[in-house]
């Protein structure tokens, strides 16, 4: 006859065994020169929603301010084009330019400053909602 397990030691277990999981490897990218974006707070590597993607290098707080995106201002649509009005845009030129779209998000842009929606666990996708 099987041994009876209790629903508590089961538990016990399953937690043990998804604390020796680890999140899967990615390929980092390094950081560039910018002085808007906290890399001890964020990185960038391979994404699974799309190309390059910004990660949580550690937990990151609801309403935290990331930083602010750097950029040139145009009036053309293009690659990492964010657009702010129905005129007026910037192409980004910071890291902040590989946060990619979920209409799910985690962050937020008021003006050009990345903000923290809710907690973010490490190694998270950093996401925002592109508006369309």
């Amino acid at each position: 006859m099987a041994k009876k397990v209790s629903t508590r030691t089961k538990k016990k277990t399953l937690k043990a065994q998804a604390a020796k999981k680890k999140v899967p490897a990615r390929k980092k990218y390094p950081p560039g020169r910018s002085k808007e974006v906290p890399y001890d707070l964020v990185y960038v590597a391979d994404s699974d929603i799309h190309g390059k993607g910004m990660f949580a290098a550690r937990a990151i707080d609801a309403g935290i301010s990331l930083g602010k995106l750097e950029g040139k201002p145009t009036t053309k649509d293009g690659i990492y084009v964010l657009w702010l009005t129905d005129v007026k845009a910037m192409t980004v030129t910071n890291e902040f330019k590989y946060i990619n779209h979920s209409s799910k998000p985690n962050c937020a842009l008021t003006g050009t400053e990345v903000v923290t929606l809710r907690k973010i666990k490490p190694h998270d996708e950093l996401t925002h909602d592109y508006g369309w």
